[in-house]
C-alpha cells in the first residue's frame, strides 16, 4: 500500500483527492492547518496531521514514511490587499514541500498548478496546451501559480526528486465548502446571472482528483499535464443552465476600458469595506477578450485521463449548491 501526504487536504480539490485515494486503497495523510475548515473531510476514516506548508518542521514530521506527496495547498483568491498573502504561501510553501520531500526520501511530488500557467487564447478555436506558457500574468493568484510551478520543477531537477505538474482548468463539483472563485462563477450563472463571452473549459473535481492519482502512477518526471473537460462556448453554457434551472444567463459584454473602470471602482470599495471584489483591474488585464480553451490530449494519451461532460459537471455542482443552501439569491 502506498502512503501519500496531501497538502491542502481540507480544500475543494484536496478533500476530493483524499476521498479518491482512500477509494483506491492508499494510506492517506491529510495535512491541514489548525485553522482549516474541516467540513470537507467529515466522516472520512483518516488521521489528520496538523501543520503548515510555511512550517518546514511540521512538513518533515508529516512526510515520514510517505511515498508520494500531493501538493494541493494554495491561496485561491482573486484579490488581496497585499499580494504577498497569495504569493508567499505559494512560493515559500512550495519550496518547503519539495525540499522536505527530498529530505524524507519521497519518490514523487504531484504539484497542483493551474491552467492559468498555460494562458488563455484570443481565439476560441486556438487551443492552448502544455507547450504554452503564460509569460505576462497580472493577477497575484496567476503570478503565484506561474512562479510556484516553475520553482517546483526547478527544485525537482536540482534535488533529484520527481515532480509531475497538473494544470487543472475550471474545477467544479461537490465539497467546496469555502466556495472558490470558480464555484462562485458557476453559482452566479446557475442563478441566472451573467456568463463570460467566448468559451471556458470546465472539469469535475472528482475527475481532477483521479488525474492526480494517475499522475502519481504514470506521469512523466518534469512533465506538465492540462487536466480539463470540454471547451464550452458561452451559448452552450447558457443552454445547459436553462435546461438545469430554467434560468437564462446573459453574456457579459463590454469594452475593455469599461471593465477596467468597474474593476478599479470595485477594488476601491473592497479596500474600504473589506471583502473581495467581483472584478479587479488585473482580472481584466489577464482575461478580457480571451477564452480558457485547451487541448487535453496529452493527459488522455499519457495518463489515461477521461473527463465527464460539462452538463454532468454543472448538474453535480447545482446539486451541491442546493444541498448546502448556497444557491439562494445573494
Amino acid at each position: 500500500m502506498s502512503r501519500a501526504l496531501v497538502t491542502g487536504a481540507s480544500g475543494h480539490l484536496g478533500s476530493n483527492l483524499v476521498r479518491e485515494l482512500l477509494e483506491q486503497g492508499w494510506d492517506v495523510v491529510p495535512f491541514v492547518r489548525v485553522t482549516s475548515r474541516l467540513a470537507g473531510l467529515e466522516g472520512l476514516d483518516v488521521r489528520l496531521r496538523y501543520g503548515d506548508i510555511l512550517d518546514r518542521a511540521s512538513l518533515d514530521e508529516a512526510m515520514a514514511g510517505c511515498d508520494v506527496v500531493f501538493h494541493a495547498a494554495a491561496v485561491y483568491r482573486n484579490f488581496a490587499r497585499d499580494p504577498a498573502e497569495i504569493l508567499v504561501p505559494a512560493l515559500e510553501g512550495t519550496r518547503n514541500v519539495i525540499e522536505a520531500a527530498a529530505a524524507a526520501g519521497v519518490g514523487r511530488v504531484v504539484h497542483t498548478s493551474s491552467c492559468n500557467t498555460v494562458g488563455f487564447s484570443a481565439d476560441v478555436d486556438s487551443l492552448r496546451s502544455e507547450a504554452d506558457h503564460n509569460e505576462h500574468p497580472h493577477m497575484p493568484y496567476v503570478r503565484a501559480k506561474v512562479q510556484s510551478e516553475r520553482l517546483a520543477l526547478r527544485l525537482g531537477r536540482s534535488l533529484g526528486i520527481e515532480v509531475v505538474v497538473l494544470c487543472p482548468t475550471g474545477i467544479l463539483g461537490p465539497h467546496d465548502h469555502r466556495i472558490t472563485p470558480t464555484t462562485a462563477f458557476a453559482r452566479d450563472a446557475l442563478r441566472g446571472g451573467a456568463v463570460l463571452p467566448g468559451a471556458q473549459n470546465l472539469v469535475h473535481v472528482r475527475d481532477v482528483a483521479r488525474a492526480h492519482v494517475l499522475a502519481a502512477e504514470r506521469g512523466g518526471d518534469g512533465e506538465r499535464y492540462v487536466i480539463g473537460g470540454a471547451n464550452v462556448r458561452a451559448e452552450e453554457l447558457i443552454a445547459f443552465v436553462q435546461e438545469l434551472t430554467g434560468s437564462r444567463p446573459k453574456v457579459l459584454r463590454g469594452p475593455r476600458w469599461l471593465f477596467l473602470v468597474v474593476g478599479w471602482l470595485a477594488e476601491r470599495v473592497a479596500r474600504l469595506r473589506g471583502g473581495e471584489p467581483a472584478l479587479t483591474v488585473d482580472m481584466v488585464r489577464d482575461a478580457h477578450g480571451r477564452s480558457a480553451v485547451f487541448d487535453t490530449s496529452k493527459a488522455a494519451e499519457q495518463l489515461g485521463f477521461e473527463a465527464r461532460g460539462p452538463r454532468e459537471t454543472l448538474e453535480d455542482t447545482l446539486r451541491w449548491l442546493e444541498s448546502t443552501g448556497q444557491l439562494r439569491a445573494a
